[in-house]
C-alpha cells in the first residue's frame, strides 16, 4: 500500500533528487492588507507543568527568529498559482519536484500564524497557503495529500484522498488564524465539519486517512492540543468523543506493548478495540511499521505540548516516559535518538540518523521536568548534524516555537493577560483509564464499582467504560466526584452524556435520582445544578451541559450522587460517560 503523507526512507536512507524550486524572494508579490495580530510574535506563553530551558527569554525568542527566517527561505514558496503558497518537501522527496504533501502544508498553516508580528507578511501567507489547499481539494472536501511540484497537480497512484495528519494541523492553522487575525470562522468550521465526517471512525478513534478503514489509527495523528481547541472552537461536533477514545488508545496500547517506555508504533490496528496492537511490518510504507519510525517520532513533540499547555495526565504521564526512554536509548546525546527504535527503548537500527528524531523529545522532556535533558536539546536544536531537508526542519521550526515558549493556544492571551486559555480540564472523562478509575472517586453503600466495562448490560456512549451508577435492584447510593481548579477570567462549562434506564412502573414517584452537584473545599454543595429520576428514562444517551462560570477563580469539586430507595420494587440505572469541563 502507497504512504500517506509521512515518512518514506529505507533503514539505509534514501537517495532524493531533489529539482530545486524557485524561491520565495522571486515570486514574492505585494502583500495584501493585513489585519492586526492578536497575538504577536512574540507573545510569551506560561505552562501549565514542567521546567523551561535554561537559557534566556530573548536569547530563545532570537533562535526561533533565526530557524524561522531559514525555514521560510527554504521550504515557503510563492506558487503553484499567483495566489498561492506552499511548504516545499525540498530535501526529502515525499513528492515529485519537490511539491507539497497535506502534513506540510499543516506545518506552515500553524507556523505562519505564530510568527505573525516578526513577520509583516504572515496573513498574506497565510491566505496563501489556504488557498492551495482549497484549491486541491478530493471528494471528502480535504486536501489531496501529495502534489507534484511543477505541475501541481495530484500525482500519486488511485483516486486523490487525504491524510489525518495533514488535515488536523491545516484545522489548527484556521482556528490559530481566526484568533490571529479574526475571519476564519466559517472556513475553520466547515473544515472540521469535513475532517470528523471522514477521518474519524464511529468510535471516536482517528483513521489514518479519509477512505481509509475503521480499524487503524497513526499515533502520530494524536495530537490532543489540537483536539482540545477543536473542542472548545467546534461545538457542533463532539471532539471531547475523539479525545477520550484517543487517550484510550495511547493508554491501552502502551500499557500492553510499552509500559515503561511509553513509546508508539508508526502505525496501529485494532484501534476500534479495546486491545489495539502495532500493525505489521510494512501495514503502510516500505518500513518497519512495528517499531517506532519516521512518523511516531513525532509522538513525544505532540504529548510534550499537550501537557505543557493543558497539564494532562495521559499526555504527561507517556510523554515523561518517552522523555526518559529515549534519552536513555540515547546515553543523553540527541544525534543517538535514532529514527527506528524498538517498543524496549533499544535501537532497532543505527545506521539511520535525522535530526528530528532527537528535536521531537524536547517538549516530553520539559514536561516531565528534566532540566538537565531539556537544555541538552534546546542547544541541539541549533544544529542540523545530518544534513535534514523540509521534514527535520519544519518539526524544529515548532519545537523550537514551544520549547522556548512562544506556542500559544487559541484563545489564550499573552503571559500577565486577563484571558483564558481553551481547554478540557477534567481527568479521565470517558472512564478509559480502567479500573482504576483516578482522578476521580467513587463510593457506593452495596461495595459495588461504578466505574466499569460492563458494556453488554449497558452500552458507552463511546470507548468501553463508563461510570454506572444504581440500578441493582437494592437501596443504594452510589457516587462519583472529581475535584478541579477552574482558571479565574474563564468561561466554563461541564458537560456530560447520559442514559437512563428503569424498571419502575410510575409515572409520577420519583424514587430513584440522580443528582449533579458543585461543592467547596469543605464539602457544603455550592449548588445542584441538575436532578434526574426515574422519570427521565431515555433511549440511548443524552448531552446535558451546565455552566460553571460562576465558579471561576475556584477549587471546586463535581459529584454525581446516584441513589436508589427500592421503594416501588422496581430499580434504575444512571449511566454517565464522556463528561468535560471546557474553559474558553
Amino acid at each position: 500500500m502507497r504512504p500517506h503523507a509521512s515518512r518514506i526512507r529505507l533503514l539505509a536512507g534514501t537517495v532524493v533528487s531533489a529539482l530545486l524550486t524557485l524561491p520565495l524572494t522571486a515570486l514574492a508579490a505585494a502583500p495584501a492588507q493585513a489585519a492586526t495580530a492578536a497575538h504577536p510574535f512574540p507573545t510569551h506563553t506560561t505552562y501549565r507543568v514542567g521546567v523551561m530551558p535554561s537559557a534566556s527569554q530573548s536569547s530563545r525568542d532570537a533562535a526561533v527568529e533565526k530557524q524561522y527566517d531559514s525555514w521560510k527561505a527554504n521550504y515557503l514558496v510563492h506558487g503553484c498559482a499567483s495566489n498561492e503558497y506552499y511548504v516545499s518537501t525540498k530535501g526529502d522527496g515525499d513528492a515529485t519536484n519537490n511539491g507539497p504533501v497535506s502534513e506540510g502544508q499543516g506545518y506552515g498553516m500553524n507556523i505562519v500564524p505564530l510568527m505573525a508580528g516578526y513577520d509583516a507578511n504572515a496573513q498574506t501567507e497565510f491566505n496563501g497557503l489556504w488557498q492551495l489547499v482549497k484549491d486541491h481539494k478530493d471528494q471528502d472536501g480535504l486536501m489531496e495529500w501529495q502534489l507534484d511540484g511543477k505541475t501541481c497537480t495530484y500525482y500519486s497512484s488511485g483516486t486523490p484522498d487525504a491524510a489525518t495528519d495533514g488535515d488536523l494541523d491545516i484545522g489548527y492553522g484556521l482556528v490559530l488564524a481566526d484568533h490571529q487575525w479574526g475571519g476564519y470562522t466559517a472556513d475553520a468550521k466547515a473544515w472540521l465539519a469535513a475532517v470528523y465526517a471522514h477521518d474519524v471512525a464511529p468510535d471516536g478513534h482517528l483513521k489514518c486517512e479519509d477512505d481509509g478503514p475503521n480499524t487503524d489509527t497513526r499515533p502520530s495523528d494524536h495530537m490532543l492540543d489540537h483536539l482540545k481547541a477543536f473542542a472548545a472552537y467546534d461545538t457542533a461536533h463532539d471532539w471531547n468523543k475523539v479525545l477520550t477514545r484517543t487517550e484510550a488508545v495511547i493508554n491501552e496500547f502502551t500499557s500492553a506493548y510499552s509500559s515503561t517506555g511509553g513509546l508508539l508504533s508508526d502505525f496501529v490496528v485494532g484501534a476500534d478495540t479495546t486491545s489495539p496492537k502495532p500493525a505489521p511490518a510494512n501495514y503502510q510504507e516500505s518500513q518497519p511499521d512495528n517499531i517506532v519510525g519516521y512518523n511516531s517520532i513525532r509522538v513525544p513533540w505532540h504529548l510534550g505540548t499537550d501537557a505543557l499547555l493543558y497539564g494532562d495526565t495521559t499526555a504527561q504521564s507517556v510523554a515523561a516516559k518517552e522523555s526518559a526512554c529515549l534519552k536513555k536509548e540515547s546515553g543523553g546525546n540527541p544525534q543517538k535518538v535514532y529514527p527506528h527504535t524498538k517498543l524496549d527503548c533499544t535501537a532497532y537500527s543505527t545506521s539511520d540518523q535525522a535530526e528530528e528524531a532527537g528535536d521531537a523529545v524536547g517538549p516530553a522532556a520539559m514536561a516531565a521536568g528534566d532540566q538537565a535533558w531539556t537544555d541538552t536539546l534546546w542547544n541541539y536544536l541549533a544544529t542540523n548534524p545530518f544534513g535534514d531537508g523540509y521534514y527535520g526542519e519544519s518539526i524544529k521550526t515548532l519545537v523550537y516555537l514551544v520549547m522556548a515558549g512562544d506556542y500559544w493556544a487559541p484563545g489564550s492571551t499573552p503571559t500577565g493577560g486577563t484571558g483564558c486559555t481553551a481547554a478540557q480540564l477534567l481527568g479521565n472523562p470517558g472512564f478509559e483509564n480502567g479500573s482504576n478509575p483516578a482522578p476521580w472517586t467513587q463510593t457506593s453503600t452495596l461495595a459495588q464499582s461504578p466505574v466499569n466495562n460492563d458494556t453488554a448490560d449497558q452500552p458507552a456512549h463511546s470507548g468501553s467504560w463508563t461510570a454506572w451508577l444504581n440500578g441493582d435492584g437494592k437501596a443504594d447510593t452510589d457516587t462519583l466526584a472529581q475535584t478541579v481548579s477552574i482558571p479565574a477570567g474563564c468561561t466554563a462549562g461541564l458537560g456530560y452524556w447520559l442514559h437512563t434506564d428503569t424498571t419502575e412502573s410510575t409515572s409520577t414517584a420519583k424514587p430513584d435520582t440522580l443528582k449533579v452537584q458543585v461543592l467547596n473545599g469543605a464539602g457544603t454543595v455550592l449548588a445542584t445544578l441538575a436532578t434526574w429520576s426515574n422519570l427521565d428514562h431515555n433511549t440511548g444517551y443524552a448531552q446535558h451541559t451546565a455552566d460553571l462560570t460562576a465558579y471561576a477563580g475556584q477549587t471546586v469539586t463535581l459529584k454525581f450522587t446516584g441513589t436508589e430507595t427500592d421503594a416501588n420494587g422496581g430499580t434504575t440505572s444512571f449511566v454517565l460517560d464522556d463528561t468535560s469541563l471546557s474553559v474558553s
